[in-house]
């Protein structure tokens, strides 16, 4: 209980434990850089260093470690004595070849039973030998093969000397066996008393053999070996037997006086880095503050950073892409928000190149254009496009300040080519690391919004080619929505992606819906109503399938299965309770979406543009009249039904959406089929 109440906890706050460690190693690695190579390293200790081998080497320690735990996985060896079935089979022969002799006689002394229990070591009392003796020549051979077989049942199992778990298994079967077969009450204890005191171990230890085995799993495993350059112990770790086996191997392990006054002093200043940030989040940001992934993507770039200026080094620091953080959490999170972080990154920045002067400039420019440049940004291609700016920046940076601080003389041609090269690989990271950032905390971006509404993008073109009148539809409703979120002040470029996907599962049966009929007749002429509504849902969840398989947001998943929600497909139920001959069974349930209630404003508006735009469209006669009574019946009709329980929409939102619908509506529209009025409050149907 107690280990799932601690997975329990793990998982509620397993974010928060990711965000604590990547804050943790971030400290580390910027203690690490000041700290000089001496390594007095105590067992138990949190090591400040990061120390590599020099040379190869064999971990003995580990290496030890690795044979323990492979002997201890041995399991022990017993060798089986078959034939201790068989002496107690012949035990039980013996016994009963008593009992036939016995029943020669008329008068038994109860020193004969006495006698039996002392010789075949069982325990019966005097009436269960009687008991026994009473039974004819027949009975009693029928018994002595009963216990036979169960004798032999039981020795199928696996009996280890001194395992008192097995003892108790044998116990529990050959109680179980008795039952079975034994319906006189008093029989069943007499059998017991029998077997279970023959009853005797069939695998014995086998010491050498086990040692054998032990001696065998040692000689294949295989010698810890640390290689020249690996770490062999990192800042921050606990420091066990085996670094210091590794250490004393290399001979490098010694004694050091160490400077806590200047580590304390910078610990303080990266703390206070992070306490700025968190009081700019909790002030300016709070959306930021209040979604754990975000907090964990600036966390994890700001590592990335001060980990690649660390392992770089100082003599290639020209390299380091400084314009990773700024366009990064610009991309995906926004300008104000990346600004703050990377400014107080680049704090961290000069604390491990000890406040080199070039690279704080260079660091300050990436920061501010990378927070700027962003915003003209419309997908990745423009990253590579913007990374010579970068690398010019930086050649710009580097040349001047060396001549400002007078140094002319230190400047070599490899130093500008780095400085130009990290401005290259900046953007090129930034490319290669979004989509990673973006699956793996859910974060949509807006280039990933914009590459989504592209018409080359396989599923739309899957759409149109077999379902090019759902495609339509769908590029109607995103009009629409995309209107009607811009005008409450939701995403609208977000609402528009949803618009374009929301009916995607409408290519598994294209023709059952109204849209795609044009010149056909409609399949839901010759096929009942209730399956004709699950062909309808089924296309929900067919679009959530395409989704995944495509690798689509969640959130398009989402709008996908919102955009129904739970609705009432009223055509059919209406048409199934006017043709059955007990409409009362006519189950309300079965002509409903499956889906959840809608719980973005996005999806909200989603679902009223894609009903109003089927209603509409159905109509003989699109006056603006119409229009507006359509919008309001349809509206109406899903308060009514509790579709908007969890949603955050507001009624003003409602009213302005409403407002919007009918002014893009108007002219856009051309003659359509109308639907009987039942239906045209749900024609999201889309039939």
């Amino acid at each position: 209980m107690k280990l799932k109440g601690f997975a329990n906890i793990f998982l509620k706050y397993k974010n928060y434990l990711m965000l604590s460690f990547i804050m943790f190693l971030t400290i580390m690695v910027v203690l690490s850089s000041t700290l000089e190579r001496k390594y007095d390293l105590k067992l138990g200790e949190v090591s400040q260093y990061t120390i590599k081998a020099p040379r190869e080497t064999q971990d003995k320690y580990s290496t030890e470690h690795r044979i323990k735990v492979a002997q201890d996985e041995v399991a022990a060896q017993f060798n089986h004595r078959k034939e201790v079935r068989y002496d107690v089979l012949e035990k039980l022969e013996n016994l009963f070849k008593e009992f036939y002799e016995l029943k020669d006689y008329q008068v038994i002394a109860d020193s004969v039973f006495l006698d039996l229990n002392k010789n075949y070591g069982i325990e019966l009392e005097i009436n269960d030998y009687k008991a026994i003796l009473s039974l004819d020549i027949n009975d009693l051979n029928t018994y002595e093969r009963f216990l036979s077989n169960v004798i032999n049942k039981v020795y199928e199992l696996k009996i280890e000397d001194g395992n008192v778990s097995d003892l108790e298994n044998v116990k529990s079967f050959t109680r179980e066996e008795i039952n079975k077969t034994v319906e006189h009450e008093g029989f069943n204890e007499i059998s017991v008393n029998i077997i279970l005191p023959m009853i005797k171990p069939n695998f014995f230890y086998d010491h050498e053999k086990t040692e054998q085995k032990r001696e065998e799993a040692a000689k294949n495993v295989s010698p810890v070996i640390v290689k020249k350059d690996q770490v062999i112990i990192e800042a921050g770790d606990i420091v066990n037997e085996s670094h210091i086996s590794i250490l004393d191997s290399l001979g490098i392990l010694k004694t050091s006086n160490i400077n806590w006054g200047l580590n304390f002093a910078i610990l303080t200043l990266i703390l206070l880095t992070f306490v700025i940030e968190y009081l700019y989040y909790r002030r300016y940001q709070k959306d930021c503050i209040n979604n754990v992934n975000f907090l964990n993507v600036i966390m994890i770039i700001k590592f990335l950073v001060v980990i690649l200026v660390r392992v770089i080094g100082e003599d290639y620091v020209y390299i380091v892409p400084f314009a990773l953080g700024p366009l990064s959490i610009t991309a995906l999170i926004n300008n104000n928000v990346s600004l703050m972080t990377n400014l107080m990154t680049l704090v961290l920045i000069g604390i491990i190149t000890k406040f080199n002067i070039i690279v704080v400039f260079m660091s300050l420019f990436n920061v501010i254009l990378g927070t700027l440049f962003l915003k003209r940004l419309k997908n990745r291609i423009h990253f590579i496009k913007l990374s010579s700016w970068f690398g010019i920046i930086n050649v710009i940076i580097l040349t001047t300040i060396t001549f400002i601080i007078g140094n002319v003389k230190s400047l070599v041609l490899l130093d500008i080519v780095f400085s130009f090269l990290g401005g290259i690989l900046s953007a090129i990271l930034v490319a290669g690391i979004l989509p990673i950032f973006e699956n793996l905390f859910n974060i949509v971006t807006s280039m990933k919004l914009l590459e989504l509404i592209n018409p080359e993008h396989p599923l739309l073109k899957k759409l149109v080619v077999e379902a090019p009148g759902t495609y339509n539809h769908s590029l109607m409703v995103a009009n629409l929505a995309e209107a009607a979120s811009d005008a409450i002040g939701a995403n609208s470029l977000l609402t528009r992606v949803s618009a374009y996907y929301h009916d995607i599962g409408k290519t598994g049966k294209p023709y059952f819906f109204r849209e795609n009929q044009v010149g056909s007749k409609n399949p839901h002429d010759r096929i009942d109503p209730l399956t004709s509504a699950n062909i309808i849902f089924s296309h929900v969840k067919y679009g959530i399938q395409l989704a995944r398989e495509y690798k689509l947001p969640k959130f398009v998943e989402h709008a996908i299965e919102g955009h129904h929600a739970n609705t009432l497909a009223k055509y059919f139920y209406l048409t199934m309770k006017n043709n059955s001959k007990n409409p009362d069974e006519v189950n309300e349930k079965d002509f409903r979406y499956g889906g959840e209630l809608p719980k973005t404003k996005e999806v909200t508006i989603l679902m009223f543009a894609d009903s109003v735009e089927a209603a509409v469209r159905s109509l003989s006669e699109p006056t603006q009249e119409n229009i507006k009574k359509m919008i309001e019946d349809i509206v109406d009709d899903k308060i009514r039904d509790g579709q908007l329980k969890n949603s955050p929409i507001s009624f003003k939102d409602i009213e302005i959406m409403k407002e919007s619908f009918l002014k893009t509506l108007k002219g856009i529209y051309h003659e359509r089929i109308e639907y009987p009025k039942e239906e045209n409050k749900e024609n999201n149907s889309g039939v």
